[in-house]
């Protein structure tokens, strides 16, 4: 795996005597005299170890940072092993994180507990602080209740939803395995219901149609719009098939959707780089990476870049919309940029979360993906496209700024979607809709947060061993 690694293994056996020389140096006590819960007991000192090695080897070896590393970072007074690989961590560092096994494998899967909807507010521009439903899944509580993008929540528990932000419980509510739910509809006719929170399967994408004079009067060649969620590679079938839609409709012109697309594996990323991208960008470079000095022999290898593989059902596009804002992050941005120097490229939105680095995904035990304890996402590398260009700390700006619209399903009516189709039909974007009176605004106490203001989001990953 990882080149330093082996000349800093120390057997088992050993382990569990050093462990136990180090315990009883350090005045710890056992709980029992008896020689099987000691040996108990020292084997679980000897396990957190072997972890806390694990996480300082690889941080001083494969991290983009490892020079910066705070020196003597001590293991036991590290409150757990996320605390400690929290203190591995530098300072400009915003973006490196861990997790479980469990929750790797059900990321992969698309496994999460939810009542299948996200939430945010059109502050922006609309000065609305109305809840609206940012996207459901189907197969879910909410899809099966018929809620829609757009819809606004109101009552949570027959409780006024802003009372709840208000007093800082919205969450906490949010969390409950049952809830009662209060909506109002695109028709502003109120729907209430009670529904219980369950194991839902997602999938990678949300929508794709092809738009044509019919649906929207004045194209003069078909458009594709594809709303992709996430680069997952255990659903590469998402992309193949959608794919295959806008080749046999003969789509000249696409409007790929990243808006809420926090990134994810690379070899998703390359399959769609293939699919989309123009036969004169055929075996150009898309992205880069630069590693630490310790891999830096690695940046020139065409096996750690992404270089446009066209492939059977490459697409033959003359332009490319890319939909992106704050939720836009890592592979995503990857995309955006390794694209800009290649093709006709036009970047509606907002300017996207600005993260131009990713990870390698280690587990532990090393090597193991199938049933880790753990995995950990340090950043490795920094990305750049064709021309040098990245380290977008602060994002990628957009060639036409326009507000999210929280108030229509994805589609046709949606105003993002409406205006590249219009600019796709007249060479002109429409202008923008009306804003909101400033005096609705209600203050930084009736703001929620969703998915892109939590902490790590965002991810640009590829497994181990490196080559």
């Amino acid at each position: 795996m990882l080149k330093n690694f082996r000349k800093m293994r120390v057997n088992f056996k050993n382990r569990i005597i050093i462990a136990f020389i180090a315990v009883t140096s350090l005045g710890i006590t056992f709980t029992s005299c008896d020689p099987e819960d000691i040996i108990d007991q020292v084997t679980k000192i000897t396990e957190k170890t072997k972890l806390y090695n694990y996480v300082s080897e690889l941080m001083h070896d494969v991290y983009y940072w490892y020079k910066d590393i705070p020196k003597e970072i001590n293991q036991v007074t590290s409150l757990d092993v996320y605390d400690y690989f929290e203190k591995h961590l530098v300072s400009q560092d915003r973006w490196s994180w861990m997790m479980t096994g469990e929750e790797y494998l059900n990321d992969n899967a698309g496994v999460s507990t939810s009542y299948g909807a996200s939430y945010a507010q059109p502050i922006d521009h609309y000065e609305d602080y109305s809840i609206r439903v940012r996207y459901v899944f189907p197969n879910t509580p909410m899809s099966e209740n018929g809620v829609k993008r757009g819809w606004e929540l109101t009552h949570l528990n027959n409780v006024p939803v802003m009372d709840l932000v208000r007093n800082n419980t919205f969450n906490t509510e949010m969390a409950k395995t049952s809830n009662t739910f209060t909506f109002k509809d695109h028709n502003n006719t109120t729907k209430t219901f009670t529904t219980t929170s369950r194991v839902i399967n997602t999938r990678s994408y949300f929508t794709k149609e092809v738009y044509t004079s019919n649906e929207f009067p004045g194209l003069t060649k078909p458009v594709g719009y594809f709303n992709y969620y996430t680069f997952n590679a255990h659903m590469l079938e998402d992309i193949d098939d959608a794919m295959a839609m806008f080749k046999s409709a003969g789509v000249k012109h696409l409007i790929l959707d990243l808006r809420y697309n926090g990134g994810g594996d690379g070899r998703a990323t390359q399959l769609l780089a293939n699919y989309i991208a123009p036969a004169s960008a055929d075996g150009k470079l898309i992205a880069k990476r630069e590693h630490n000095d310790k891999y830096s022999s690695m940046d020139n290898k065409t096996e750690y870049m992404t270089i446009v593989k066209r492939i059977a059902g490459s697409l033959d596009l003359e332009r490319l919309y890319i939909l992106g804002s704050k939720g836009t992050a890592s592979a995503s941005e990857v995309i955006i940029n390794g694209f800009k120097p290649l093709m006709d490229v036009i970047q509606v939105g907002r300017t996207t979360y600005g993260k131009p680095n990713g990870m390698y995904v280690l587990s532990y035990p090393e090597n193991n993906y199938t049933n880790p304890e753990y995995i950990f996402l340090p950043i490795a590398f920094f990305s750049v496209n064709i021309n040098g260009e990245g380290h977008y700390l602060n994002g990628l700006e957009p060639d036409h700024s326009r507000p999210d619209d929280l108030y229509h399903e994805f589609g046709i009516n949606e105003d993002w979607v409406k205006a590249c189709l219009t600019h796709s039909a007249t060479g002109s974007f429409p202008s923008l809709p009306p804003a909101g009176a400033q005096t609705k605004s209600l203050g930084e106490q009736y703001r929620i947060d969703n998915e892109s203001d939590l902490k790590n989001y965002g991810r640009y990953t590829f497994e181990f061993p490196l080559k």
